[in-house]
Formats: C-alpha cells, sequence, structure tokens
C-alpha cells in the first residue's frame, strides 16, 4: 500500500469515534494505511478516556454515538488546551453537517473537515494527507494589559492613524475605493491590536473622539487620493456614539468642506446592531447625510437578527456582506445561497455590493459570476499606509489593464 507523506517525522495519531464497528475498522485502516498511529473509541465515554490519557494529532467523530451524539464529543474537544484537527463524519443531510461544521469553527476548532457517508476513502486519504494544523488555545486569549488612559495618551499624542484596505471592482479589476481601519502604534506598549484599543474605546467612552479622529484624518487622505482619481471613495467605520448625534451630517459636511472633498467620495459604514439601537434617530441621522450626497453602506450584512428590516427602512447605498459568508462559501452551498441573495436583493434595492473577505482567485471568479459589484480582501491587498496604497494602486493597476483582463477571465 502507498504511503502518503505527513509533514512530522513521528507518526499522526488518530482517534477514531465510531458506534459502527465496519465504519471504525475502515477508517482505521485508511489512516493506517496514510502511516498514522489508530486508536479507537465506539463511544463518548471511551472516546472521553482516552483524550484525557493522551493528545491525539487528529479526531474522526461520526455524530451518531448512539446514546451521546458527536455534538458533545465536539464541545469537549473544543476545550482541549491544544486541539486536534477535526473531521467529522455523518450520515446525515448535507445542510445539518454543514451546520456542524460552521458550530465546530464558532468554538475554536479551526482545523476541521466534514464528510458525508458512505465516506470517500480518495477524499480522506487526501485530508489525511494535509497533515495536522495544531492549535494552542491559550494563544488566541492573550490581551494587552492597556488602560483608557493608555488611550486618551494615545490619542492625544496623534498615535491612532488609519491604514487603508483596497476595494476593487470585480468585472474590470478597477480600484474604486478603501475602507478605512484604525491602527495604534503606542510609544509606551507598541502596537496594539484594533480588536483591543477599539473594544477598550467602546467600554469607556472614548470610541466617539478615536472615530472622530479616524474620519477627519480618512477625509484628509480622500483628498490626496482624488489628485489620481477623483471618482475613488472613502469608506469609513462610524460608531454608535456618533450615530447618536444629530449634528453629524453637519459635522461632518464642515470635515469635507475644509478638506475639499466632495459628499460623493466619502461612505460612511453603519452595521445593522448600531442602526437598529435607535431607529427613528437613526433614520433621521441617515436620511439628512444622504440628502446632502454622501454614501451610506449597511456594514457586516447579514450578521444581525433585524438586518432585513435596516435594509428596507434606511437610505442604504451600499451593502457589504460579511466576511464570515464569502470565506467558505464555496466550500459550503447554505452560506453561498445567503451570497448570491444577498447580491440580488441589494440590486433590487438599487445599492451596490461589496464582498468582504476574498482571499483566492476562485472566489473573485464566483463573485463575479453571480454579480458583486466589489470586492475587498486579502487576494488584493492587506491594509495599506497612505503612501504604501498609492504604490499598491500604480502596480495593481499597471497589472490589470484591458489585455490582462482577458487571460483573468479565461
Amino acid at each position: 500500500m502507498n504511503m502518503i507523506p505527513h509533514l512530522d517525522s513521528i507518526s499522526p495519531s488518530v482517534l477514531v469515534v465510531d458506534d459502527d464497528r465496519i465504519q471504525r475498522d475502515i477508517i482505521g485502516r485508511i489512516a493506517a494505511g496514510a502511516g498514522c498511529t489508530v486508536a479507537t473509541a465506539s463511544s463518548f465515554d471511551s472516546a472521553a478516556e482516552q483524550l484525557a490519557l493522551r493528545r491525539f494529532d487528529l479526531v474522526t467523530v461520526d455524530l451518531s454515538l448512539g446514546d451521546r451524539d458527536g455534538v458533545e464529543l465536539l464541545r469537549l474537544l473544543a476545550t482541549l488546551s491544544v486541539r486536534p484537527r477535526v473531521i467529522v463524519v455523518s450520515g446525515c443531510e448535507e445542510r445539518i453537517l454543514n451546520a456542524t461544521i460552521r458550530m465546530v469553527r464558532s468554538v475554536g476548532i479551526l482545523d476541521v473537515v466534514g464528510f458525508q457517508k458512505p465516506l470517500s476513502p480518495v477524499r480522506f486519504r487526501e485530508a489525511l494527507a494535509a497533515g495536522p494544523q495544531i492549535i494552542p488555545a491559550e494563544a488566541r486569549c492573550e490581551r494587552s494589559a492597556i488602560t483608557p488612559s493608555d488611550l486618551r495618551d494615545g490619542l492625544s499624542r496623534l498615535e491612532i492613524y488609519p491604514v487603508f484596505q483596497p476595494k476593487v471592482a470585480l468585472s474590470t479589476a478597477r480600484v474604486v475605493g478603501c475602507e478605512s481601519l484604525a491602527r495604534w502604534s503606542s510609544s509606551v506598549l507598541g502596537d496594539v491590536p484594533a480588536s483591543e484599543f477599539i473594544a477598550l474605546a467602546e467600554q469607556h467612552g472614548q470610541i466617539g473622539a478615536l472615530t472622530t479622529t479616524i474620519l477627519e484624518q480618512s477625509i484628509e487622505a480622500a483628498r490626496g487620493l482624488r489628485r489620481t482619481d477623483p471618482d475613488l471613495t472613502m469608506a469609513v467605520n462610524i460608531s454608535a456614539e456618533l450615530l447618536s448625534d444629530l449634528n453629524l451630517p453637519e459635522t461632518i459636511e464642515r470635515m469635507l468642506q475644509r478638506s475639499d472633498v466632495p459628499p460623493r467620495s466619502l461612505v460612511l459604514e453603519i452595521t445593522e446592531s448600531i442602526a437598529m439601537s435607535d431607529v427613528n434617530r437613526a433614520t433621521d441621522i441617515l436620511v439628512r447625510l444622504r440628502l446632502k450626497g454622501i454614501g451610506i453602506s449597511i456594514d457586516d450584512f447579514g450578521t444581525g437578527y433585524s438586518s432585513l428590516r435596516a435594509l428596507a427602512g434606511m437610505p442604504f447605498t451600499e451593502l457589504k456582506i460579511d466576511q464570515s459568508f464569502v470565506k467558505g462559501g464555496l466550500n459550503d452551498p447554505d452560506l453561498w445561497k445567503v451570497v448570491r441573495a444577498s447580491v440580488a436583493l441589494a440590486h433590487e434595492m438599487a445599492m451596490t455590493v461589496v464582498a468582504e473577505g476574498v482571499e483566492d482567485l476562485k472566489t473573485w471568479h464566483a463573485l463575479r459570476a453571480i454579480g458583486c459589484d466589489t470586492g475587498q480582501g486579502f487576494y488584493f491587498s492587506l491594509p495599506l499606509t497612505i503612501e504604501n496604497l498609492a504604490a499598491w494602486s500604480r502596480d495593481w493597476t499597471s497589472r490589470h489593464q484591458p489585455a490582462a483582463l482577458l487571460s483573468l477571465a479565461q
């Protein structure tokens, strides 16, 4: 039998959990043939005992385990300090299997794939050949010890600034704009992750000041970008605190006038949860922003419980499909149905559509095929400083002229 190469010189250890003896034997033989050390368990309790005694690189889990289902075992695996790779095997319908995979990823087991029974030996060997990706749980839980005072000092020292992630028209590869994202390079703390200082600002009443700082710098950056392309748009996320300020439309209008930037060059991104926190006030503000010519985007569409209500009741010009749908969409038919439906719904309401999380050419092609207007993600570029954005844009444009697009479409 041919041996499948693996990444480690030590044989990967595999725990096969299935209450069907024939299935256990089949999976075990395939894993052994791939050079793995195999242990088996026929129940939740047997698997739990073995997991308490040793660490496995890979665990295969049948969703039907008699008295205690496989979801309980997956929940147990998520509590381990070092989480193994997981292969879920099920005779259930595809939607149940897909929902299980999403649930497993949501609890922190990022390296997981699923197979329906009857199991394909070829596909299973391919999954084994990919090798284990061991992810220490504690590595994802570290937080910097930053305080509200640190954040105030950072704002006063102008250490918090925007970087810009490009947005690309999927049909032409033309750069159409960018999203402004906050960064903090502290002279005391070093680089502080945005997830940490933004959460701190929200908890301690500083998110308004932080948003205003990023908004002012982003509008000024838009002024420079317009010199080379007057049609580029700058997208900036707006906090709940600012969206409750009835003077916001006039405040932003004055910022635009000071920088000599037309309102159509600015798009304000509003999450559905913020928009729905005070519907009447938010609608008042958004309508007046639109009357001034400023674009409004509903951000992270599909992640809240009232998205359709927000979409129907507020004057949005753009819909951003959350990356949680886009990244896994091509491998999850249910997620892709949401993406397709979102594109169709937005176009029905005369809105443009931006897909976040575009990380490969295949996803770009698939989004373009269903009519999505714009893409944003690591396939195009990481967030860039304003200087690097200009250089990236020149290079991207030179490589994606119409002649180059012909090969792209092949």
